[in-house]
């Protein structure tokens, strides 16, 4: 019997594609193997970069919100070592008298003073723990505002408004005395502690501000200077 020929089943590759493939190993062949190197590395760094691109986009950092909660000890230093925070000054000018009744007559002494009043807060009288981080949140408790300088009154700046017989410098201590408590009545009041408060506040935001915390409460310890 003749053999018959058994069938291959491989599926010859169309004369078409055969020849594309043909030109595309041609080419590849032609180009230089400097170039094949760089063509390799190129195309490994845009994938590299591709994927740390989508590697950053998809990550949470939140370093920045960590970083306004960081509370240093140095930095509490820095608040401290300002010392003494004038939030107001007030100037006042005052006319203090006084009368010697004489045999003959009265002697008469009438002096005009002018006087700067400093209110604000001494940090030396922060509380220990003034300041503390609460979660994102920066807390702080300040001393109470008071009288900064209790020498305001500007002896230079006195000036004799009426004068009759002779004073000592103890008299004159005295009159002046008098016109420290009359300032200290006049200024020292309940809305200018209050003006001073709100000052500091605003202040100690910005300067807490400036350090990159955003988050912050003030709270002030109430003024004992009323009625001094």
């Amino acid at each position: 019997m003749p053999r018959q020929k058994s069938k291959s089943t491989r599926k010859r590759a169309p004369k078409n594609e055969t020849l594309v493939q043909q030109i595309l190993l041609q080419m590849l062949r032609s180009i230089p193997q400097s170039m094949m190197n760089a063509i390799v590395i190129g195309g490994l760094i845009l994938i590299l970069l591709a994927g740390g691109y989508f590697l950053l986009k998809n990550t949470d950092f939140s370093l920045g919100n960590r970083s306004e909660t960081q509370l240093t000890p140095t930095i509490v230093e820095q608040i401290e070592a300002i010392g003494q925070w004038e939030f107001l000054s007030v100037k006042d000018e005052e006319i203090a008298d006084t009368t010697r009744r004489g045999v003959f007559s009265n002697d008469e002494l009438v002096r005009i003073y002018s006087g700067t009043l400093r209110l604000g807060i001494d940090m030396a009288d922060a509380s220990e723990g003034w300041i503390r981080a609460d979660g994102d949140t920066i807390r702080v408790v300040l001393p109470p505002v008071k009288l900064l300088d209790a020498d305001f009154l500007d002896e230079a700046a006195t000036r004799a408004f009426y004068e009759t017989g002779k004073w000592s410098q103890k008299d004159r201590k005295k009159l002046a005395e008098k016109a420290r408590r009359k300032m200290l009545a006049r200024c020292l009041t309940e809305a200018n502690i209050r003006t001073a408060e709100q000052s500091a506040t605003t202040q100690f935001r910005q300067l807490l501000n400036s350090f990159g915390f955003k988050n912050i409460e003030v709270e002030i310890t109430p003024s004992e200077a009323l009625g001094k």
